[in-house]
């Protein structure tokens, strides 16, 4: 149940992205999970969609390594611009989903499907006509795991965005 409503998730907001896209982004990742020492570093993409003045359609898809394994983040998103024309500071409700792969010489035995909600707050400024710049802090916990999964967590991007 839960990976069809994820699956729906994003296709549909692929779907939408691709009809009414504003902005394409790459972007720098960080990921920290409560239970796990150090955090996940690695790079990401993410597509933007304006549903009116104020509000906007995101999805984001980042990877992250660790010394132990690797991470695998998926977050759909509705977000909220103070401003108008989808820039200055936002604010809006997230649902992730993460993947966790231990290497196989790791002794760690993390839950590997982290199913989460949480929200975004972040900022985004304009660097041109074209061009962004945006920084998002994700705070989130997790629920439905059976381990050391429901706790809390956070994610962060910083990237560049092109507008279209």
């Amino acid at each position: 149940m839960k990976k069809s409503i994820l699956t729906l998730l994003l296709f549909g907001g692929m779907y939408s992205a691709s009809l009414f896209g504003q902005e394409v982004r790459l972007q720098g990742n960080m990921l920290i999970l409560g239970y796990i020492n150090d955090p996940f570093i690695g790079a990401g993409a993410g597509i933007e969609a304006g549903m009116g003045e104020h509000f906007t359609l995101n999805f984001d898809a980042n990877w992250g390594s660790h010394e132990n394994g690797s991470s695998l983040e998926l977050r759909p998103a509705v977000n909220y611009y103070f401003g108008m024309e989808q820039k200055g500071l936002f604010v809006g409700a997230a649902f992730k989903y993460i993947n966790l792969k231990e290497k196989a010489e790791a002794t760690v035995d993390w839950e590997n499907n982290l199913y989460t909600l949480g929200f975004n707050l972040g900022f985004k400024a304009l660097l041109s006509e074209k061009l962004t710049l945006g920084f998002t802090a994700s705070p989130h916990v997790a629920v439905g795991g059976t381990k050391e999964g429901d706790v809390a967590g956070m994610s962060a991007q910083l990237g560049v965005g092109y507008r279209f």
